[in-house]
């Protein structure tokens, strides 16, 4: 089973089960979501390389976590497995788990 499969096979299952959960992120990893977000429903495969560097830059200057960057890549994966409607509910659902924090 490719990397791919594996990763869009557990956002499914836990989109399933609902434990979508996702950890506190700072407001730059929120900006981040919410790009990635749009990026998904525009379902532009150069754009999401554009962001993919975008997160990556934004790691280097440190302001994205490691971990932060691991969700967001996560996510990207997704879209670019060819889900972009399931990438693009995994990044709203990373902004929504905000909301309470």
């Amino acid at each position: 089973m490719s990397k791919y499969s594996r990763l869009f096979l557990f956002a499914a299952l836990l989109l399933v089960l609902g434990c979508t959960r996702y950890p506190a992120v700072s407001g730059e990893a929120y900006e981040m979501a919410e790009t990635l977000s749009t990026v998904c429903n525009l379902q532009n495969g150069k754009q999401l390389q554009e962001y993919r560097d975008l997160i990556n830059d934004r790691m280097n200057a440190k302001q994205l976590s490691e971990s932060e960057h691991a969700l967001l890549t996560r996510i990207a994966d997704i879209a670019e497995a060819g889900d972009w409607q399931l990438a693009e509910q995994e990044a709203r659902q990373l902004m929504l788990d905000q909301a309470d924090r």
